[in-house]
């Protein structure tokens, strides 16, 4: 037989998990608006029954109810899909932001700008051909040459000042990936602690899954939760944090509760922003090492991809678009110098005998060859523009300067200058060339809004799938609040009927009316 007083145990366990599951349903109305909070519901489970004998016969019988946990409502998968589609938003968020930053550096089309500065250089020899004996026409090609080449100087310092800005993002990014890590890894020993103990600190894991998905801002970011061999008799998780390509099955920035692995802090940049932050790992079986980003995904690939690794010349723009873009502008400054160069020496100039004697229009400032940041007039042709040829038989007949000029649109026919659409310039004259690599910067921009604009759709998706699960909804906690409470007046209305039972037993059995 029972315990007399079973029945008012089982009703006092059923007042505790109503109002316990009143609790819970109040902290997710509480926290409806909370950013990061996950909705909590509780494990109400049957007690184990009791086993009665009765007459020779074993009979179970219900023992109540407890809330045997409360329970964080998440999806595993969908929150991979929501970090995945994150660190593609970013990417190609970061990504557009910089390709406008570049729109605006060559600010084309415009009057301020170096297509324009070209039409009026090739201009100012086309005026010189038609009057070669005029000074003031000869004054007019080198200060339209010296604004060019202030140009090509200016561009080549902004790209310089550029991959400098987003060095120092990158830096700062770097910083922010081993602050997420440490913070990741303290989070974990706290709810590994409370776990332990029997707890399970959903507040905790919600912090740090609200750290998770900042991460993903930066770079990819892989979670794998296990349970914990060691404890059978409890939940106990391990919980790991992968970063960087998919294929990459050894990059783990934070092992549960051992010591949060770090990227390498970059050693600081010189005055003329070199050397540039690598983006390495600093601890573990990979220290030293490149991190493994993997492709269009996360803030820090993202400016990496645009900044490039270095001043290295020949990189591809998927990854180095500004050391790219540089390149060509240097190819451009060197084809025009070289072109130029060839037609000058071609011709006859005032008083300079014999002709071999003519100067180059275009010289470099210091070494090497002739590039976007060196390229300046010659100054003996500012000291005496006399010496600019112009002509081909003499300096008057202006044919020189003529073929100087037509270079705007070709160079097909002057088979002896060595620059050709097979030459330096692959395209049909520097107009076209510029032309092209501006319609190309213009494409990639665009790309790049176009699929920041695609993942900010399948984000929000991914946001609205999420919160459909994880988020509180006020009509459905009303509905739970209405439901706990009339089960918590129907457990009370039980703990009266016992108590009814009970007096009976204590007052009125074995009294004689």
């Amino acid at each position: 037989m029972s315990s007399t007083f079973f029945g008012l145990e089982m009703s006092k366990r059923a007042l505790q998990t109503q109002q316990t599951a009143l609790n819970i349903t109040g902290h997710n109305i509480s926290n409806s608006n909370t950013k990061g909070y996950t909705r909590q519901t509780p494990n109400i489970q049957a007690m184990t029954p009791d086993i009665l004998n009765n007459m020779g016969n074993r009979m179970s019988i219900g023992a109540g109810v407890n809330v045997k946990t409360i329970e964080r409502v998440r999806d595993a998968f969908v929150d991979r899909q929501y970090r995945w589609e994150n660190s593609n938003q970013q990417y190609w968020a970061a990504r557009e932001d910089s390709l406008g930053k570049i729109e605006g550096l060559v600010n084309e089309p415009s009057d301020y700008s170096l297509s324009d500065d070209l039409d009026q250089f090739w201009n100012a020899w086309s005026d010189l051909s038609k009057n070669p004996e005029n000074l003031g026409s000869r004054s007019v090609v080198l200060e339209r040459a010296a604004t060019l080449a202030d140009t090509f100087h200016h561009l080549d310092q902004q790209i310089t000042e550029m991959q400098k800005g987003l060095d120092s993002e990158i830096r700062v990014e770097i910083k922010q990936v081993n602050d997420y890590s440490n913070q990741i890894k303290s989070l974990n020993e706290q709810i590994k602690r409370a776990e332990i103990a029997g707890d399970n600190p959903n507040d905790l894991k919600d912090k740090r899954d609200a750290i998770v998905d900042e991460l993903s801002n930066l770079v990819n970011v892989r979670v794998v939760e296990s349970k914990d061999p060691s404890y059978t008799d409890r939940d106990v998780s391990i919980y790991k944090v992968y970063i960087g390509s998919d294929s990459a099955s050894d990059q783990i920035l934070v092992d549960d509760t051992n010591a949060a692995y770090q990227l390498a802090e970059p050693t600081a940049a010189g005055s003329d922003g070199l050397p540039f932050a690598d983006v390495k790992w600093a601890t573990g079986s990979l220290a030293g090492k490149p991190v493994n980003l993997g492709e269009n995904q996360g803030k820090l690939k993202a400016n990496l991809n645009m900044r490039g690794p270095d001043n290295t010349p020949s990189q591809p723009k998927e990854s180095a678009y500004l050391v790219n873009l540089r390149d060509k502008i240097n190819e451009l400054a060197k084809g025009i110098a070289e072109a130029v160069n060839d037609l000058h020496k071609l011709g006859k100039a005032k008083g300079i005998t014999p002709p071999s004697d003519v100067p180059d229009f275009f010289v470099k400032d210091g070494t090497g060859e002739i590039t976007a940041a060196n390229i300046k007039v010659n100054s003996d042709l500012k000291n005496d523009p006399w010496k600019i040829a112009t002509g081909k038989t003499n300096y008057g007949d202006g044919e020189i300067a003529k073929a100087i000029a037509s270079l705007s649109s070709g160079w097909e026919d002057y088979e002896n200058i060595t620059l050709k659409a097979d030459g330096t310039i692959k395209a049909a004259s520097f107009g076209d060339y510029y032309g092209a690599a501006i319609a190309e910067l213009g494409v990639d921009a665009q790309q790049a809004t176009r699929m920041r604009k695609g993942q900010d759709v399948l984000l929000n998706n991914m946001y609205n799938q999420r919160e459909t699960i994880s988020g509180v909804n006020l009509d459905e906690e009303i509905t739970n609040l209405i439901k706990y409470q009339k089960s918590y007046t129907a457990a009370a209305r039980m703990v009266t009927m016992m108590d009814d039972m009970l007096d009976t037993i204590v007052r009125g059995m074995g009294i004689t009316r």
